[in-house]
Formats: C-alpha cells, sequence, structure tokens
C-alpha cells in the first residue's frame, strides 16, 4: 500500500489491491449511484468505521 500526501490537507491518497469481484460490485453500485469509484469506497470506508466508533 502506497501513502501519498502532496500537501498539507485531510486528504490521503492510497494505491489497494481488491479481489475483482468486490471490485466489480462497487463499479456498480458507484455507476449506479452516479458516483466515482473512488468517492464510493470512501463512502463505504467511512460507513464502516462509523459503526465500529
Amino acid at each position: 500500500m502506497t501513502d501519498q500526501n502532496s500537501d498539507d490537507s485531510d486528504i490521503t491518497r492510497t494505491t489497494i489491491e481488491v479481489d475483482r469481484d468486490v471490485w466489480r460490485q462497487v463499479r456498480a453500485e458507484a455507476v449506479g449511484e452516479g458516483k466515482h469509484i473512488s468517492e464510493k469506497l470512501e463512502e463505504i470506508l467511512e460507513e464502516y468505521f462509523d459503526e465500529d466508533a
């Protein structure tokens, strides 16, 4: 995983490996909602960590 933070913002860019079936599901949901895949992944991660808090 690569962690790149080129400025002082609260955004971190990363590269991950994802199972092909999971990727297809996330991509389909993103397209269905009119979102970019990165937006959908961010939403999923935020929901996941908000539930555990």
